[in-house]
């Protein structure tokens, strides 16, 4: 058996040993959790549980979020993103880490923020999966601003540190993070000029791409046109800001274009808008209009693969739709305390436990739908034997599914939400069904939650 180390608590060692048999990005989201924790208490270990948690983090299956707008969440696609949701891929990991760090060693972050590799690439309009990266813009900020001093030469080397790391922008899904990013980091008026003109040349270098494009376009003229106002604020008169915006989304506009692209003209109205709101006349920056909005050519549209198709999985999903209710407000506890209710329940329970997936494309098609019928019955049936019964069937379901390891972080958002029941009244059943559950994954989080209480975490996982 293993002993601790002199000043170190033996409970959370016997943890972080469990962390070293698990898949790479469960190990290192539990390390992580454990450093930010109030159960840490020496420094010098929690800079060798983040290290370690960093280093782990390079084998994770997935390298970093995705999303996609107007695609159904219940699609193999929309699955993708409910996936990427678990920020459990490299770049959030090593991001966590690197954040966590700035509390420890600022030095030390600001190397291990270096050599994080965004290795993001472009969308095609053949999916509407597009790479994003908003937490690696938001550590940027935070770590800039919050890890050098705050005399001139500190304040130098910050602006130094931000502005080499913006100029790995060059997808329009990193656009709105950046400058978000730039706002946070509180600049000067002086520094918020400099910036103004790095952030002109990032827009004008980077790639055009369609699928990307109308991902975020409204929200990009959203952040920008925010970042504008900022700068006003600070007694910057001139609209750079403005300008360098309207000549990228023309940039963006007439080239080519996913023919599903819907908010493309939305996004337009909406800088024509932001324009009046501020009195810009047309004299300082010129309305967009249709020739600035043309496209060079169509493109094609995207894919989605909706669920819910097979006989049995549409069986399934009908015999939960009286249980979700046909208002968009659930049944009322009175009603699923009902007798009726809770008969329907455990048919689709009891339908549910026989389900075996097997006319299913992917094995991961059956995981998501299955975790979404099981979610389901947990959200809603109340406290009732039938409830212990859901959950104990929850987690044999878990303990089943893990078996593809490209599917992992899909998996894992089934599997959080259950470990988010530690903190709610059902709080000591998931734990004892956590750590009993035969599965190194399940019974390593259930001794996380336990050991770490509801109430885990310490104020150096606060943000600066």
């Amino acid at each position: 058996m293993a002993v601790a180390a002199p000043g170190r608590d033996p409970a959370v060692q016997a943890v972080v040993l469990e962390t070293r048999a698990a898949p790479s990005e469960f190990g290192a989201d539990v390390l992580l959790r454990l450093a930010g924790s109030g159960r840490i208490t020496d420094d010098q270990w929690r800079r060798e549980l983040i290290e370690e948690a960093y280093l782990r983090a390079y084998a994770a299956s997935d390298a970093h979020r995705v999303t996609a707008v107007q695609t159904p969440p219940d699609s193999r696609q929309g699955a993708e993103v409910v996936a990427a949701d678990t920020a459990l891929t490299r770049l959030s990991l090593q991001v966590r880490a690197a954040h966590l760090m700035a509390f420890v060693n600022p030095a030390r972050a600001r190397e291990m923020f270096e050599w994080i590799d965004l290795d993001l690439a472009p969308g095609t309009c053949d999916s509407p999966i597009v790479s994003v990266a908003d937490e690696y813009y938001t550590a940027l900020a935070a770590i800039a601003r919050g890890t050098f001093g705050r005399d001139t030469q500190g304040r130098s080397d910050a602006l130094r540190f931000l502005n080499m790391y913006m100029w790995r922008a060059h997808l329009p899904t990193e656009m709105p993070a950046l400058a978000r990013a730039l706002r946070a980091f509180r600049p000067t008026a002086d520094e918020a000029i400099y910036l103004e003109g790095t952030f002109r040349w990032i827009l004008e270098s980077s790639l055009k791409d369609a699928r990307s494009f109308s991902t975020v376009s409204i929200d990009l003229v959203q952040r920008v046109m925010e970042l504008e106002d900022a700068d006003h604020n600070l007694g910057i008169t001139n609209w750079d800001v403005a300008l360098a915006l309207r000549d990228y989304l023309v940039a963006q506009f007439r080239s080519a274009r996913c023919a599903d692209s819907l908010s493309d003209a939305t996004a337009a109205d909406a800088f024509n808008q932001e324009l009046k709101r501020r009195n810009i006349g047309p004299e300082v920056v010129a309305p967009l209009t249709n020739d600035d909005t043309r496209p060079a050519r169509m493109l094609g549209v995207a894919r989605v693969d909706p669920y819910w198709r097979t006989i049995e999985a549409r069986r399934l999903y009908e015999m939960g739709a009286p249980l979700r209710g046909r208002d968009k407000n659930p049944p009322s506890l009175q009603e699923r305390n009902g007798q009726r209710w809770l008969a329907q329940a455990e048919e689709l329970l009891t339908d549910l436990e026989r389900w075996n997936g097997s006319r299913e494309s992917l094995e991961r098609d059956y995981l998501y739908q299955q975790g979404v019928l099981y979610t389901l019955l947990v959200d809603l049936i109340p406290p009732t034997p039938l409830r212990t019964r859901a959950l104990r069937s929850y987690v044999t379901f878990l303990r089943h599914t893990d078996r593809d390891r490209s599917a992992r972080t899909l998996w894992f958002a089934f599997a959080n939400r259950f470990i988010d029941l530690t903190r709610s009244p059902d709080r000591s059943v998931v734990l004892d069904l956590l750590e009993q559950s035969h599965h190194p994954v399940l019974s390593l989080y259930g001794r996380t939650e336990r050991m770490l209480g509801v109430n885990r975490y310490s104020e150096a996982s606060s943000g600066f």
